[in-house]
Protein backbone atom coordinates (compact mmCIF):
# COMPACT_ATOMS: atom_id res chain seq x y z
CA UNK A 1 0.00 0.00 0.00
CA UNK A 2 1.41 3.38 -1.01
CA UNK A 3 1.73 6.27 1.44
CA UNK A 4 -1.08 8.08 -0.35
CA UNK A 5 -3.37 5.06 -0.06
CA UNK A 6 -2.51 4.67 3.64
CA UNK A 7 -3.31 8.32 4.32
CA UNK A 8 -6.58 7.94 2.44
CA UNK A 9 -7.56 4.96 4.59
CA UNK A 10 -6.73 6.88 7.76
CA UNK A 11 -8.90 9.74 6.55
CA UNK A 12 -11.81 7.49 5.66
CA UNK A 13 -11.62 5.20 8.72
CA UNK A 14 -11.59 7.05 12.05
CA UNK A 15 -11.35 3.76 13.95
CA UNK A 16 -8.12 2.88 12.11
CA UNK A 17 -6.80 6.36 12.88
CA UNK A 18 -7.64 5.79 16.55
CA UNK A 19 -5.95 2.40 16.68
CA UNK A 20 -2.75 3.28 14.81
CA UNK A 21 -2.07 6.84 15.96
CA UNK A 22 -3.82 7.15 19.31
CA UNK A 23 -3.48 3.61 20.61
CA UNK A 24 -7.22 3.63 21.24
CA UNK A 25 -9.20 0.50 20.41
CA UNK A 26 -12.84 1.58 20.44
CA UNK A 27 -15.68 -0.70 21.41
CA UNK A 28 -18.37 -1.30 18.82
CA UNK A 29 -20.65 1.48 20.05
CA UNK A 30 -17.69 3.88 20.10
CA UNK A 31 -16.69 2.87 16.58
CA UNK A 32 -20.23 3.54 15.36
CA UNK A 33 -20.07 7.02 16.85
CA UNK A 34 -16.60 7.65 15.43
CA UNK A 35 -17.63 6.55 11.94
CA UNK A 36 -20.87 8.51 11.91
CA UNK A 37 -20.59 11.11 9.13
CA UNK A 38 -23.96 12.75 9.78
CA UNK A 39 -24.15 16.53 10.06
CA UNK A 40 -26.26 16.36 13.25
CA UNK A 41 -25.22 13.78 15.81
CA UNK A 42 -26.93 13.29 19.18
CA UNK A 43 -25.16 11.10 21.73
CA UNK A 44 -27.07 10.37 24.93
CA UNK A 45 -24.57 8.40 26.99
CA UNK A 46 -24.41 6.85 30.45
CA UNK A 47 -21.53 7.08 32.88
CA UNK A 48 -18.21 5.49 32.01
CA UNK A 49 -19.11 4.90 28.38
CA UNK A 50 -16.06 6.86 27.18
CA UNK A 51 -17.90 9.78 25.62
CA UNK A 52 -15.02 12.20 26.26
CA UNK A 53 -12.44 9.83 24.80
CA UNK A 54 -14.60 9.01 21.78
CA UNK A 55 -15.48 12.59 20.85
CA UNK A 56 -11.95 13.85 21.54
CA UNK A 57 -10.75 11.21 19.07
CA UNK A 58 -13.34 12.38 16.55
CA UNK A 59 -12.15 15.98 16.99
CA UNK A 60 -8.49 15.06 16.41
CA UNK A 61 -9.30 12.91 13.39
CA UNK A 62 -11.39 15.69 11.87
CA UNK A 63 -8.72 18.34 12.40
CA UNK A 64 -5.96 16.22 10.84
CA UNK A 65 -7.99 15.00 7.87
CA UNK A 66 -9.82 18.25 7.07
CA UNK A 67 -7.21 20.99 6.50
CA UNK A 68 -7.90 24.61 7.40
CA UNK A 69 -10.95 23.83 9.55
CA UNK A 70 -12.05 24.99 12.98
CA UNK A 71 -13.35 22.64 15.66
CA UNK A 72 -15.00 24.17 18.71
CA UNK A 73 -15.53 22.39 22.04
CA UNK A 74 -18.31 24.11 23.99
CA UNK A 75 -19.49 23.09 27.47
CA UNK A 76 -21.57 24.61 30.30
CA UNK A 77 -18.33 25.99 31.77
CA UNK A 78 -14.76 26.48 30.62
CA UNK A 79 -13.64 23.94 33.21
CA UNK A 80 -15.87 21.31 31.58
CA UNK A 81 -14.62 22.21 28.09
CA UNK A 82 -11.05 21.80 29.32
CA UNK A 83 -11.69 18.18 30.30
CA UNK A 84 -12.22 17.20 26.68
CA UNK A 85 -9.56 19.62 25.42
CA UNK A 86 -7.00 18.08 27.79
CA UNK A 87 -7.88 14.68 26.34
CA UNK A 88 -7.23 16.10 22.86
CA UNK A 89 -3.83 17.39 24.01
CA UNK A 90 -2.88 14.11 25.69
CA UNK A 91 -3.73 12.13 22.57
CA UNK A 92 -1.89 14.56 20.31
CA UNK A 93 1.28 14.76 22.36
CA UNK A 94 1.22 11.02 22.99
CA UNK A 95 2.10 10.31 19.36
CA UNK A 96 5.40 11.66 17.91
CA UNK A 97 3.90 12.11 14.43
CA UNK A 98 0.96 14.12 15.68
CA UNK A 99 3.11 16.04 18.16
CA UNK A 100 5.37 17.31 15.36
CA UNK A 101 2.39 18.77 13.56
CA UNK A 102 1.52 21.14 16.42
CA UNK A 103 2.31 24.71 15.41
CA UNK A 104 0.82 26.57 18.36
CA UNK A 105 -0.64 25.61 21.72
CA UNK A 106 -2.27 27.56 24.52
CA UNK A 107 -4.41 26.34 27.42
CA UNK A 108 -7.53 26.59 25.20
CA UNK A 109 -6.24 26.31 21.61
CA UNK A 110 -4.16 24.00 19.47
CA UNK A 111 -3.16 24.80 15.85
CA UNK A 112 -1.83 22.13 13.51
CA UNK A 113 0.36 22.11 10.43
CA UNK A 114 -2.77 21.28 8.41
CA UNK A 115 -4.00 24.79 9.15
CA UNK A 116 -6.75 23.37 11.35
CA UNK A 117 -7.41 24.41 14.93
CA UNK A 118 -9.28 23.04 17.95
CA UNK A 119 -10.55 25.58 20.48
CA UNK A 120 -12.14 25.06 23.91
CA UNK A 121 -14.71 27.67 24.95
CA UNK A 122 -17.17 28.22 27.80
CA UNK A 123 -20.88 28.53 27.19
CA UNK A 124 -20.74 32.31 26.84
CA UNK A 125 -22.68 34.18 24.17
CA UNK A 126 -20.08 36.95 24.21
CA UNK A 127 -17.15 34.57 23.66
CA UNK A 128 -18.90 32.36 21.10
CA UNK A 129 -20.20 35.02 18.75
CA UNK A 130 -17.96 35.74 15.78
CA UNK A 131 -16.68 32.21 15.24
CA UNK A 132 -17.23 30.23 12.06
CA UNK A 133 -16.89 26.51 12.68
CA UNK A 134 -16.67 23.33 10.68
CA UNK A 135 -17.22 21.01 13.64
CA UNK A 136 -19.03 22.15 16.80
CA UNK A 137 -18.99 19.82 19.80
CA UNK A 138 -21.41 20.58 22.64
CA UNK A 139 -20.41 18.58 25.71
CA UNK A 140 -23.04 18.15 28.47
CA UNK A 141 -25.45 19.71 26.00
CA UNK A 142 -28.38 19.25 28.40
CA UNK A 143 -26.97 22.18 30.38
CA UNK A 144 -26.28 24.50 27.44
CA UNK A 145 -29.11 27.01 26.84
CA UNK A 146 -31.30 26.34 23.82
CA UNK A 147 -30.63 29.85 22.55
CA UNK A 148 -26.87 29.16 22.46
CA UNK A 149 -27.41 26.01 20.39
CA UNK A 150 -30.05 27.31 17.99
CA UNK A 151 -29.02 30.96 17.69
CA UNK A 152 -25.22 30.73 17.91
CA UNK A 153 -23.92 27.17 17.37
CA UNK A 154 -26.07 26.33 14.35
CA UNK A 155 -25.51 29.66 12.54
CA UNK A 156 -21.73 29.37 12.92
CA UNK A 157 -21.73 26.14 10.86
CA UNK A 158 -24.30 27.30 8.28
CA UNK A 159 -21.83 28.62 5.72
CA UNK A 160 -19.43 25.70 6.09
CA UNK A 161 -22.03 22.92 5.90
CA UNK A 162 -20.46 21.85 9.15
CA UNK A 163 -21.21 19.16 11.70
CA UNK A 164 -22.71 19.56 15.17
CA UNK A 165 -22.31 16.91 17.85
CA UNK A 166 -24.48 17.17 20.97
CA UNK A 167 -23.48 14.76 23.69
CA UNK A 168 -24.69 14.56 27.26
CA UNK A 169 -26.08 12.49 30.05
CA UNK A 170 -29.85 13.10 30.15
CA UNK A 171 -31.40 15.87 32.23
CA UNK A 172 -34.78 17.58 31.92
CA UNK A 173 -37.13 17.09 28.97
CA UNK A 174 -37.96 20.74 28.45
CA UNK A 175 -34.76 21.35 26.51
CA UNK A 176 -33.39 21.19 22.98
CA UNK A 177 -31.24 18.14 23.70
CA UNK A 178 -34.29 16.03 24.48
CA UNK A 179 -36.16 17.38 21.44
CA UNK A 180 -33.16 16.64 19.22
CA UNK A 181 -32.90 13.17 20.75
CA UNK A 182 -36.46 12.47 19.52
CA UNK A 183 -35.96 14.14 16.13
CA UNK A 184 -35.81 11.43 13.42
CA UNK A 185 -33.84 13.79 11.18
CA UNK A 186 -30.86 13.59 13.54
CA UNK A 187 -28.46 10.68 13.93
CA UNK A 188 -29.07 9.46 17.48
CA UNK A 189 -26.85 7.28 19.64
CA UNK A 190 -28.32 6.06 22.95
CA UNK A 191 -25.56 4.33 24.90
CA UNK A 192 -26.29 2.94 28.37
CA UNK A 193 -23.40 2.02 30.62
CA UNK A 194 -24.18 -1.67 30.13
CA UNK A 195 -22.66 -1.35 26.63
CA UNK A 196 -19.20 -0.97 28.14
CA UNK A 197 -17.83 -4.50 28.63
CA UNK A 198 -15.32 -3.21 31.20
CA UNK A 199 -18.09 -2.38 33.68
CA UNK A 200 -18.95 -5.52 35.71
CA UNK A 201 -22.60 -6.37 36.14
CA UNK A 202 -21.97 -6.58 39.88
CA UNK A 203 -20.97 -2.91 39.92
CA UNK A 204 -24.13 -1.89 38.09
CA UNK A 205 -26.21 -3.90 40.55
CA UNK A 206 -24.43 -2.15 43.42
CA UNK A 207 -25.15 1.27 41.91
CA UNK A 208 -28.76 0.28 41.39
CA UNK A 209 -29.06 -0.50 45.10
CA UNK A 210 -27.28 2.68 46.27
CA UNK A 211 -29.03 5.21 44.01
CA UNK A 212 -32.59 6.24 43.45
CA UNK A 213 -34.29 4.45 40.60
CA UNK A 214 -34.56 7.71 38.68
CA UNK A 215 -30.89 8.59 39.19
CA UNK A 216 -29.75 5.12 38.16
CA UNK A 217 -31.91 5.14 35.03
CA UNK A 218 -30.63 8.59 34.13
CA UNK A 219 -26.94 8.13 34.92
CA UNK A 220 -26.41 4.52 33.82
CA UNK A 221 -29.30 3.69 31.48
CA UNK A 222 -29.29 7.05 29.64
CA UNK A 223 -33.01 7.57 30.27
CA UNK A 224 -34.71 10.93 30.76
CA UNK A 225 -36.25 10.45 34.21
CA UNK A 226 -37.07 12.51 37.28
CA UNK A 227 -38.81 11.71 40.56
CA UNK A 228 -42.28 13.27 40.80
CA UNK A 229 -41.56 14.27 44.41
CA UNK A 230 -38.31 16.16 43.70
CA UNK A 231 -38.66 19.50 45.48
CA UNK A 232 -36.27 21.18 43.06
CA UNK A 233 -37.13 20.17 39.50
CA UNK A 234 -34.37 19.64 36.94
CA UNK A 235 -35.58 22.51 34.78
CA UNK A 236 -35.35 24.94 37.71
CA UNK A 237 -31.78 23.83 38.44
CA UNK A 238 -30.83 24.18 34.78
CA UNK A 239 -32.18 27.74 34.70
CA UNK A 240 -29.84 28.64 37.59
CA UNK A 241 -26.96 27.20 35.58
CA UNK A 242 -28.00 29.24 32.55
CA UNK A 243 -28.02 32.33 34.79
CA UNK A 244 -24.38 31.61 35.67
CA UNK A 245 -23.55 31.24 31.98
CA UNK A 246 -25.09 34.63 31.23
CA UNK A 247 -22.84 36.13 33.92
CA UNK A 248 -19.76 34.20 32.68
CA UNK A 249 -19.44 32.83 36.21
CA UNK A 250 -16.38 30.67 36.84
CA UNK A 251 -16.22 29.75 40.56
CA UNK A 252 -12.97 29.86 42.51
CA UNK A 253 -11.23 26.51 42.77
CA UNK A 254 -8.56 27.36 45.35
CA UNK A 255 -8.05 29.64 48.32
CA UNK A 256 -4.75 30.61 46.75
CA UNK A 257 -6.55 32.60 44.04
CA UNK A 258 -6.91 36.35 44.46
CA UNK A 259 -10.42 37.09 45.77
CA UNK A 260 -11.85 40.54 44.95
CA UNK A 261 -13.73 42.53 47.56
CA UNK A 262 -17.41 41.76 47.80
CA UNK A 263 -20.26 40.67 50.03
CA UNK A 264 -19.70 36.97 50.69
CA UNK A 265 -22.03 34.74 52.69
CA UNK A 266 -21.30 31.20 53.77
CA UNK A 267 -23.35 28.14 54.61
CA UNK A 268 -21.78 25.35 56.65
CA UNK A 269 -23.26 21.87 57.02
CA UNK A 270 -21.47 19.51 59.42
CA UNK A 271 -21.40 15.85 58.51
CA UNK A 272 -21.29 12.54 60.31
CA UNK A 273 -19.54 9.23 59.69
CA UNK A 274 -21.62 8.65 56.55
CA UNK A 275 -21.88 12.32 55.57
CA UNK A 276 -19.45 14.98 54.47
CA UNK A 277 -19.08 18.37 56.03
CA UNK A 278 -19.71 20.90 53.28
CA UNK A 279 -19.34 24.59 52.63
CA UNK A 280 -20.92 26.87 50.03
CA UNK A 281 -20.00 30.54 49.55
CA UNK A 282 -22.29 32.92 47.67
CA UNK A 283 -21.59 36.47 46.61
CA UNK A 284 -24.44 38.94 46.84
CA UNK A 285 -24.53 41.62 44.18
CA UNK A 286 -27.56 43.90 43.99
CA UNK A 287 -30.60 41.64 43.49
CA UNK A 288 -28.81 38.35 42.78
CA UNK A 289 -26.55 35.79 44.38
CA UNK A 290 -23.75 33.80 42.77
CA UNK A 291 -22.29 30.53 44.04
CA UNK A 292 -18.58 31.33 43.88
CA UNK A 293 -17.13 28.46 45.90
CA UNK A 294 -18.13 24.97 47.01
CA UNK A 295 -16.12 22.59 49.14
CA UNK A 296 -16.99 19.11 50.33
CA UNK A 297 -14.63 17.94 53.06
CA UNK A 298 -13.40 14.33 53.10
CA UNK A 299 -15.38 11.91 55.21
CA UNK A 300 -14.38 11.86 58.89
CA UNK A 301 -12.48 15.13 58.58
CA UNK A 302 -11.71 16.26 62.17
CA UNK A 303 -13.71 19.32 63.14
CA UNK A 304 -10.52 21.09 64.21
CA UNK A 305 -9.35 20.95 60.58
CA UNK A 306 -12.72 22.15 59.32
CA UNK A 307 -12.48 25.11 61.71
CA UNK A 308 -8.93 25.96 60.59
CA UNK A 309 -10.00 25.76 56.97
CA UNK A 310 -12.92 28.14 57.63
CA UNK A 311 -10.69 30.66 59.39
CA UNK A 312 -8.33 30.63 56.42
CA UNK A 313 -11.25 31.05 54.00
CA UNK A 314 -12.53 33.99 56.03
CA UNK A 315 -9.16 35.70 55.63
CA UNK A 316 -9.62 35.52 51.85
CA UNK A 317 -13.35 36.20 51.49
CA UNK A 318 -13.97 38.29 54.64
CA UNK A 319 -17.42 36.80 55.20
CA UNK A 320 -20.31 39.15 55.94
CA UNK A 321 -22.05 36.24 57.63
CA UNK A 322 -21.53 32.51 58.14
CA UNK A 323 -24.67 30.53 58.91
CA UNK A 324 -24.01 27.06 60.28
CA UNK A 325 -26.10 24.09 61.29
CA UNK A 326 -25.73 24.12 65.07
CA UNK A 327 -27.87 21.02 65.69
CA UNK A 328 -26.14 18.36 67.78
CA UNK A 329 -22.39 18.92 67.77
CA UNK A 330 -22.69 22.10 65.69
CA UNK A 331 -22.99 24.27 68.79
CA UNK A 332 -19.48 23.68 70.20
CA UNK A 333 -18.00 23.97 66.70
CA UNK A 334 -19.81 27.28 66.25
CA UNK A 335 -18.63 28.53 69.65
CA UNK A 336 -15.05 27.61 68.74
CA UNK A 337 -15.29 29.59 65.49
CA UNK A 338 -16.56 32.64 67.35
CA UNK A 339 -13.84 32.41 70.00
CA UNK A 340 -11.18 32.30 67.30
CA UNK A 341 -12.38 35.55 65.77
CA UNK A 342 -15.06 34.55 63.27
CA UNK A 343 -17.63 36.79 64.90
CA UNK A 344 -19.92 36.75 61.86
CA UNK A 345 -20.69 33.06 62.52
CA UNK A 346 -24.28 32.38 63.52
CA UNK A 347 -26.20 29.16 63.97
CA UNK A 348 -29.51 27.61 63.10
CA UNK A 349 -31.05 24.54 64.68
CA UNK A 350 -32.48 22.38 61.93
CA UNK A 351 -36.04 21.44 62.80
CA UNK A 352 -38.93 20.55 60.53
CA UNK A 353 -40.03 24.20 60.49
CA UNK A 354 -36.57 25.69 59.96
CA UNK A 355 -35.81 23.21 57.17
CA UNK A 356 -39.02 24.30 55.47
CA UNK A 357 -38.05 27.97 55.83
CA UNK A 358 -34.57 27.32 54.42
CA UNK A 359 -35.63 25.27 51.40
CA UNK A 360 -38.70 27.31 50.52
CA UNK A 361 -36.58 30.45 50.59
CA UNK A 362 -33.94 28.79 48.40
CA UNK A 363 -36.60 27.69 45.93
CA UNK A 364 -38.15 31.16 45.86
CA UNK A 365 -34.79 32.76 45.06
CA UNK A 366 -34.23 30.22 42.29
CA UNK A 367 -37.69 30.77 40.82
CA UNK A 368 -37.16 34.53 40.84
CA UNK A 369 -33.96 34.01 38.81
CA UNK A 370 -31.93 35.42 41.66
CA UNK A 371 -29.40 32.58 41.99
CA UNK A 372 -26.56 31.69 39.62
CA UNK A 373 -24.99 28.24 39.97
CA UNK A 374 -22.11 27.26 37.73
CA UNK A 375 -22.37 23.72 36.36
CA UNK A 376 -21.48 21.27 39.14
CA UNK A 377 -22.82 17.77 38.60
CA UNK A 378 -22.55 16.73 42.24
CA UNK A 379 -24.38 19.82 43.50
CA UNK A 380 -27.05 19.52 40.79
CA UNK A 381 -27.67 15.90 41.73
CA UNK A 382 -27.97 16.67 45.44
CA UNK A 383 -30.43 19.49 44.80
CA UNK A 384 -32.58 17.35 42.52
CA UNK A 385 -32.48 14.36 44.88
CA UNK A 386 -34.20 16.24 47.71
CA UNK A 387 -37.71 14.81 48.10
CA UNK A 388 -40.76 16.35 49.73
CA UNK A 389 -43.96 15.04 51.24
CA UNK A 390 -46.67 16.28 53.60
CA UNK A 391 -47.09 15.10 57.18
CA UNK A 392 -50.47 14.27 58.69
CA UNK A 393 -50.78 17.81 60.00
CA UNK A 394 -50.18 19.17 56.49
CA UNK A 395 -46.61 20.38 57.01
CA UNK A 396 -43.86 19.95 54.44
CA UNK A 397 -41.22 17.35 55.28
CA UNK A 398 -37.99 16.74 53.42
CA UNK A 399 -35.73 13.75 52.91
CA UNK A 400 -33.05 12.45 50.61
CA UNK A 401 -33.08 8.87 49.30
CA UNK A 402 -30.98 6.23 51.09
CA UNK A 403 -27.29 6.14 50.18
CA UNK A 404 -27.37 9.67 48.75
CA UNK A 405 -25.99 12.89 50.21
CA UNK A 406 -27.48 16.33 50.71
CA UNK A 407 -24.69 18.15 52.57
CA UNK A 408 -23.94 20.54 49.69
CA UNK A 409 -27.65 21.31 49.32
CA UNK A 410 -28.00 22.29 52.98
CA UNK A 411 -24.80 24.34 52.82
CA UNK A 412 -26.25 26.13 49.80
CA UNK A 413 -29.58 26.73 51.52
CA UNK A 414 -27.82 28.14 54.59
CA UNK A 415 -25.61 30.42 52.48
CA UNK A 416 -28.53 31.79 50.46
CA UNK A 417 -30.52 32.37 53.64
CA UNK A 418 -27.55 34.12 55.25
CA UNK A 419 -27.51 36.53 52.29
CA UNK A 420 -31.06 37.70 53.01
CA UNK A 421 -31.16 41.43 53.66
CA UNK A 422 -33.53 40.76 56.57
CA UNK A 423 -33.43 37.44 58.42
CA UNK A 424 -36.59 36.07 60.01
CA UNK A 425 -35.71 35.84 63.74
CA UNK A 426 -37.78 32.68 64.33
CA UNK A 427 -35.62 30.59 62.02
CA UNK A 428 -32.21 30.82 63.54
CA UNK A 429 -30.63 30.99 66.97
CA UNK A 430 -27.44 33.00 67.38
CA UNK A 431 -25.03 31.00 69.51
CA UNK A 432 -23.22 33.90 71.17
CA UNK A 433 -24.22 33.51 74.81
CA UNK A 434 -22.18 31.88 77.55
CA UNK A 435 -25.08 29.72 78.73
CA UNK A 436 -23.90 26.18 79.25
CA UNK A 437 -20.35 27.20 78.44
CA UNK A 438 -18.60 24.70 80.70
CA UNK A 439 -20.67 21.85 79.27
CA UNK A 440 -19.93 23.00 75.74
CA UNK A 441 -16.19 23.25 76.41
CA UNK A 442 -16.15 19.65 77.62
CA UNK A 443 -18.23 18.48 74.66
CA UNK A 444 -16.14 20.50 72.24
CA UNK A 445 -12.86 18.99 73.39
CA UNK A 446 -14.28 15.51 72.88
CA UNK A 447 -15.70 16.24 69.46
CA UNK A 448 -12.74 18.10 68.03
CA UNK A 449 -10.41 15.25 68.97
CA UNK A 450 -12.39 12.62 67.06
CA UNK A 451 -12.74 12.07 63.34
CA UNK A 452 -16.49 12.13 63.26
CA UNK A 453 -18.99 14.49 61.72
CA UNK A 454 -22.16 16.20 62.85
CA UNK A 455 -25.84 15.55 62.48
CA UNK A 456 -27.77 13.88 59.72
CA UNK A 457 -30.87 15.37 58.16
Amino acid sequence: MSRQEALKRLAEEPTLFAQLLLDFNPFQYQAQLLNDQSERIIACMGRQTGKTTTIATKAIHYAYTHPKTTTLIVSPSLRQSMIMFDKVLNFTYGNPILRKSVRRKTHTLIKLSTGSQIIALPCSEHMLRGYTANLAICDEASFIPESIITEIIFPMISTTKGTTILLSTPWDKNHFFYKAFLNPAYSTHKIPSTENPLIPQEFLEEMKQTMTQEAFMREYQAEFTEAATSYFQQELIRLCIEKAQQLNLEPYTSLEQPIPRGEYFTGLDLGKLQDHSALVIVQRTQDQQKVVYTHQFPLQMPYSEVINWLLRADEKFQFKKLLADQSGIGEPVLENLQEQGLTCAEGVTLTQDSKTDLLTHLKLVMEQKGLAIAYNKNLCQQINDQQYSYSKNGKLTFSHPPNTHDDLLWALALAVYAAKTQVTPKLWVVAKTSKGKSRLHTLRRKLLSHKIGGNTH
